[in-house]
């Protein structure tokens, strides 16, 4: 791979500020369960979705909110849905009742940062999807496998004046078909359902104008779909010839999700056996043009009303069904047994993830006191990507189940930051000033959520008001964290330099970086803190702030002040991201890697940090599979 030219990162400021704003965010594109949207002012979409459901009493549907207490959920009374799905609470419009499925709002948003981007460099957002691609954040990959494939960069030939072709313009939308495509074997590929995605995604009236807008269609009523369509021809034609991959989705549960696809692609198959293995029921269309296993029956679906919970387990232990489609299967006169469950595991029809998911249930039915299903239990807990184990934590009985719980979460967010604090060392300062009533209890649980990740030998925390203090964590985990922290309140006044002050002494090592990470409301009345900074001899690369805001509701703008003093960037973290239990690793992940190499690019490292951007620009474009 070639150096990466210093003057094209200079050029890719704004894309680089817009690539950070949307790794970082938290909201989701998709929404798996009713809710309801509301104005929310400050938010990037200007919206915000909460869970709700509906009753209907008399002829009228009263809607509810669904707020999470513990291991409860409340109800609460929110108004009247409407024909036209307005919430409405006597003349009042509350908000938009939305079925499950796509939050368009969110879809746009991101489509238009992806957008905002390609304008930048065309080459950039291809290397991005590239880079996206191998990540987790599905949403995001969703977004650019949906940009590449309609983007107007396709390989066309480039033509000298006398219209002698001389070269081929670069198909990046074969990036997209590539994202489309590929499989891995850590199932971070495009599966069915995100594969229809993006399909629904193109279709959406708002992604549709912004492509009119780019120049890329020309039609004012169809959306471009680009080669989406013709993406899953070949993908849906790969499965056709390899029967036993399209078995495989069907018995993974995505029967109803390809023909969904075949549908919308207008696919057709080379032979009947497609319709078969997919019991697919054919009728002819009223033009006739139909020609393939025309009223050709197709065998039942599998059912097992009929079975006994023995006849189950077996048939379990027999098929290996995915646990969807377990759950879809077990008839209510059964139900979620202990031997059910038992076989299930035994079987390997739980992922890690289901097992994590399951903890509360397998625990119930004591079944984590059967030394092999512990076992795998334990192995799954240990193989967690996300802070998903804390939060199931808080549901289980046993203090012992929730300790490995925890401990698997602790790991899963040292894993995520193994890699981007390479070459980094990273200074916390706290407020507790008097401002933070309310909040100090809040920012602590938010810190025993992610500090351990640091290397403790790297990571310096300090508490202030108008004096810093040093605080010390003894040990990587949450409890660690939440211990050092024990016997704080807010009070006090407001100091910024103060926390900067109580940390000066650890000055970094040659080659690494430095990182301030500010917890609070910024709200210091001598407005910014340029001067401790500078005098401290850290250099910090950037800030990060996250945010917390007490029961004063004061806000200041003390530590973006400073940052832009400083020219320096401040990457802020939203509060509301600890609430996504799916978000939390990979968004401060994310955020650590936006953070500048500066003294580090010299460094002696087996393993340099790259920041994203650089990472992004060495990512090599993705190529289609060999049989696409």
């Amino acid at each position: 791979m070639d150096a990466v030219d210093p003057a094209r990162v200079e050029a890719l400021g704004p894309a680089e500020r817009i690539v950070a704003a949307v790794t970082t965010w938290t909201d989701h594109m998709v929404h798996n369960r009713p809710g309801m949207v509301t104005e929310r002012r400050g938010s990037a979409t200007g919206t915000r979705w909460e869970p709700v459901t509906w009753k209907l009493e008399g002829e009228s549907k009263i809607v509810f909110r669904l707020t999470k207490q513990g291991k409860k959920t409340l109800r609460q009374r929110v108004g009247l849905l409407g024909g036209d799905n307005k919430i409405r609470e006597g003349d009042r419009i509350l908000g938009e009742y939305r079925k499950p499925g796509l939050y368009p709002e969110v879809a746009v948003w991101l489509y238009r940062q992806v957008a905002e981007v390609y304008t930048l460099d065309n080459e950039f957002a291809a290397r991005w999807a590239s880079f996206a691609f191998a990540r987790e954040h599905r949403d995001l990959k969703v977004v650019l496998a949906a940009f590449m494939l309609v983007q107007e960069r396709s390989g066309a030939p480039v033509r000298s004046d006398d219209g002698e072709v001389l070269f081929f313009d670069d198909d990046f939308r074969d990036v997209g078909e590539a994202m489309c495509l590929l499989r891995r074997n850590d199932r971070r590929d495009l599966n069915p359902k995100l594969l229809l995605r993006v399909g629904e995604l193109l279709s959406l009236p708002g992604i549709a104008a912004i492509n009119r807008e780019l120049g890329f269609t020309r039609s004012v009523r169809k959306p471009a779909l680009g080669r989406w369509p013709k993406a899953v021809e070949k993908w849906l034609r790969h499965r056709e010839h390899n029967l036993p991959m399209l078995e495989g989705l069907v018995k993974a549960g995505y029967r109803t999700t390809v023909m969904r696809l075949a549908q919308r692609s207008g696919y057709r198959p080379d032979t009947p056996r497609f319709f078969e293995v997919l019991r697919w029921r054919q009728k002819q269309a009223a033009d006739g043009r139909r020609t393939m296993a025309i009223g050709t029956e197709v065998r039942a679906a599998e059912r097992w009303e009929a079975l006994s919970e023995a006849e189950i387990c077996q048939r379990i232990m027999d098929t290996r069904p995915s646990w969807k489609r377990i759950v879809g299967l077990l008839p209510d006169s059964v139900g979620m047994t202990r031997a059910v469950v038992a076989a299930a595991v035994e079987a390997g029809s739980l992922s890690n993830t289901d097992l994590v998911i399951l903890t509360p249930t397998l625990e119930d039915l004591g079944l984590l006191r059967i030394p092999a299903i512990a076992e795998r239990w334990k192995a799954a807990t240990q193989e967690a990507e996300d802070q998903r184990a804390a939060n199931i934590a808080r549901r289980v009985r046993h203090k012992a189940t929730a300790d490995v719980l925890q401990e698997a979460a602790d790991k899963a967010v040292q894993k995520a930051f193994e890699e981007v604090t390479q070459d980094l060392r990273v200074y916390v300062m706290v407020d507790k000033s008097g401002s933070m009533d309310g909040a100090i209890g809040r920012a602590q649980s938010y810190l025993a959520r992610f500090l351990q990740g640091f290397p403790l030998d790297r990571l310096h925390v300090s508490i202030f008001n108008t004096t810093g203090t040093e605080i010390r964590i003894r040990h990587a985990s949450a409890a660690g964290v939440e211990h050092a922290f024990r016997g704080h309140k807010a009070g006090g006044g407001t100091t910024y330099g103060a926390g900067v002050r109580a940390l000066q002494h650890h000055q970094p090592l040659p080659g690494e970086d430095v990182l301030f990470l500010f917890v609070g409301d910024q709200a210091d009345g001598r407005g910014s803190f340029v001067e401790p900074v500078i005098k401290s001899g850290l250099n910090p690369v950037a800030f990060g702030l996250l945010e917390v805001i007490g029961s004063w509701g004061s806000r200041g703008t003390a530590v973006e002040e400073t940052a832009a003093r400083l020219e320096i960037p401040c990457f802020r973290i939203d509060e509301e991201m600890f609430s996504d239990a799916y978000g939390v690793t990979r968004v401060l992940r994310d955020l650590i890697a936006s953070t500048p190499v500066g003294a580090a690019q010299g460094s002696q490292a087996v393993t340099p940090r790259a920041d994203l951007v650089q990472s992004i620009l060495q990512t090599p474009l993705l190529a289609k599979p060999v049989w696409a």
